[in-house]
């Protein structure tokens, strides 16, 4: 048990220890007011460049960055719908990058922080714990996330974007609001830098694509025996968009797709997920019934854009 004096010590410890990481953080922590009344939290992530979630915000927007009330003019330089994350290029140099850190030594039960500004530019804290850390997983709108952190935190109004702290005061992600159902879930460090490097290169990141619509259906009985794979299901195709790498090669309205890249493909989120997996510029081996005839394509990834 602990006895009442540790009980203070550890209170006292935690009283003094919470306001010295905020302390070490805020400078990197400004408030986004973007079009319309959408304000969001935001962290210095490179000189002159700030994250934070996409609430709303268009490339090309010109939005207010502030911090402390000092207020800077910034750019959406680009954003990503699939990490919920934004872009904005600031015009200063003046405001502080924060420290960051990987999850290498991050545990499930560490205490962490959630960092952000109100809606007036308050610093505004929240403090909770890493409910789950996870593998690395895609999002619904298909965005790769290199790793799952779900903090126990509370995001008051204006926090959205606002900075996952640890105890050795590195900012660990960016928590959103968007990518999970009744759930905060943080953007780690390493996505984030991904997604930084695309946007400042291209001004988007890259979306593997095929330009193909599906849906699974049982393999027909006639047909069966044709199927290598062994195959209870397949997928139609329901659509095939003009000029896109499925038109290009050949694929048709009414085609059986049965393997991608020599594997099986029996529903439509798995073959979605094997998509998003591949590169731009990949090339990719598509087998396919037609008429009764098996056929080979190859089809080359293209990017969404």
């Amino acid at each position: 048990m602990i006895s009442g004096i540790q009980s203070s010590a550890v209170w006292n410890s935690l009283s003094k220890s919470i306001p010295e990481a905020i302390e070490a953080v805020q400078d990197s922590i400004v408030t986004i007011h973007g079009g319309g009344r959408s304000t969001s939290s935001g962290v210095v992530w490179r000189p002159g460049v700030v994250v934070t979630v996409r609430n709303g915000l268009r490339r090309g927007e010109v939005v207010k960055v502030a911090r402390r009330g000092e207020p800077f003019n910034a750019s959406v330089a680009g954003t990503d719908a699939g990490t919920d994350l934004a872009v904005l290029r600031v015009e200063s140099n003046s405001l502080k990058p924060a420290e960051t850190s990987g999850l290498e030594s991050t545990r499930v039960g560490e205490l962490v922080l959630s960092v952000g500004r109100s809606v007036l530019g308050d610093i505004s804290a929240s403090s909770g714990i890493i409910a789950r850390l996870g593998s690395p997983w895609r999002t619904w709108r298909g965005g790769q996330i290199d790793r799952l952190i779900r903090p126990d935190v509370r995001l008051y109004v204006g926090q959205s974007g606002s900075a996952l702290v640890n105890e050795q005061h590195r900012v660990l992600g960016i928590n959103s609001p968007a990518l999970a159902r009744n759930a905060i879930i943080t953007v780690p460090t390493q996505t984030i830098d991904r997604v930084v490097d695309a946007i400042l290169e291209r001004g988007h990141v890259p979306r593997p694509f095929l330009g193909v619509g599906m849906q699974a259906v049982p393999v027909p009985e006639a047909l069966r025996a044709q199927f290598a794979e062994g195959a209870d299901q397949v997928l139609l195709v329901l659509h095939v968009e003009p000029n896109a790498p499925a038109a290009s090669a050949g694929v048709l309205v009414g085609d059986l797709i049965v393997s991608l890249n020599g594997d099986p493909v029996h529903d439509v989120r798995d073959a979605l997920h094997r998509i998003a997996s591949l590169s731009v510029g990949d090339s990719v081996s598509l087998v396919v019934i037609r008429g009764g005839a098996r056929m080979e394509l190859t089809l080359t990834v293209a990017d969404r854009g």
